[in-house]
């Protein structure tokens, strides 16, 4: 890989990584669901002219627009919304990977042996650790709501080895679509939003969901798509957690979030798995290797 697809790969961390940092502060100002709606609604407009019907595809793409949608985002945004540890979520969050690769076992057939195995239980038992940190119910609520939340990108992913002939970008505004539709009827269902809610805000109050469209999804999919074309998975792969240090030390930084000796030592456990899997994965070219993680 050369030294400037390199910095275009971590830059793409950076830009994941600082996302959970956008995440927590617009869901405060938004609410989860009426940020996730406005996110995919950037989204949408964005990306409308790359908007195609794909024949025989519709049925599977509206599927994965739904998982990630109604399912991924809206409950990942609403465990930031809930937690006051960042770097908790966004250790949780990786374990999209781990839930990847069982339900390739499941319903892909797919073979594993002892390594993955293993790395497979130290990835949960290291979100369990933290899950069992002291912070409040709030905290454990939220842990778990990140961990359904993983699950749903983890069936996305196996949903989208299907497809097939469909461009990043058309799938990417399909699945703004469906998501902006289903988000907003659900925020206006539970969250009610009205005029006192957009009159409360400032212009400058929507850059959050503004950079959760542009910044981590159409730029930084984008450019790890990009890269994909040009490099095999396995080259890839070692970058994976990369997003979660990222989130971990912005949250650290800007948000003064607590790094306690539980955290440290269920992080580690939890990317240390992620990363065993992703690279055998990799290596392997297993029908669970490396998908987006943000």
């Amino acid at each position: 890989m050369t030294s400037i697809h390199l910095a275009l790969l971590v830059f793409v961390n950076a830009l994941w990584g600082f996302n959970f940092l956008a995440g927590k502060i617009g869901t405060e100002q938004f609410g989860p669901l009426l940020f996730s709606a406005i996110r995919f609604a950037v989204v949408l407009l964005l990306l409308f002219p790359w908007l195609r019907l794909v024949k025989g595809q519709m049925s599977l793409i509206m599927q994965i627009g739904l998982c990630l949608g109604a399912g991924h985002y809206s409950i990942m945004f609403y465990a930031l919304y809930l937690g006051d540890n960042i770097s908790s979520l966004a250790i949780a969050a990786q374990l999209t990977v781990p839930f990847s690769t069982i339900l390739a076992i499941i319903f892909l057939r797919e073979r594993i042996g002892f390594i993955r195995i293993f790395a497979i239980t130290m990835s949960f038992l290291g979100v369990v650790v933290i899950s069992f940190e002291p912070m409040g119910a709030e905290h454990l609520l939220a842990m778990a709501a990140a961990t359904v939340a993983a699950l749903f990108m983890a069936i996305a992913a196996i949903l989208m080895r299907r497809l097939k002939g469909v461009g990043v970008f058309n799938l990417q505004a399909w699945i703004a679509l469906v998501s902006t539709i289903v988000l907003t009827l659900l925020s206006v269902i539970i969250e009610s939003p009205d005029a006192t809610t957009f009159s409360a805000l400032t212009l400058s109050d929507y850059w959050t969901p503004v950079y959760s469209a542009i910044g981590a999804t159409i730029i930084g999919h984008g450019s790890l798509y990009y890269l994909l074309q040009r490099y095999e998975v396995n080259s890839v792969a070692p970058f994976i957690t990369l997003s979660t240090l990222f989130a971990i030390g912005y949250s650290i930084v800007l948000m003064d979030d607590v790094f306690t000796l539980k955290i440290v030592t269920g992080g580690c456990l939890t990317l240390l798995g992620v990363t065993i899997i992703a690279l055998r994965n990799a290596r392997q070219s297993t029908p669970s290797s490396l998908r987006v993680p943000r």
